[in-house]
């Protein structure tokens, strides 16, 4: 059996100098997050938007 750990979204302020450097720009944080996960739920395709 296979076991994937991660997360429900890799975008958050508060991964700033625990996960994210201070300096990393936000375009780089997915990156950065699969260098340690090898999953992340992305469910704001769910979210309507009128």
């Amino acid at each position: 059996m296979i076991v994937r750990i991660g997360t429900s979204g890799w975008s958050y302020d508060h991964w700033e100098g625990v996960l994210y450097s201070h300096q990393l720009p936000p375009c780089q944080e997915l990156d950065r997050y699969i260098q340690h996960y090898q999953t992340v739920e992305v469910n704001s395709n769910y979210y309507r938007r009128d």
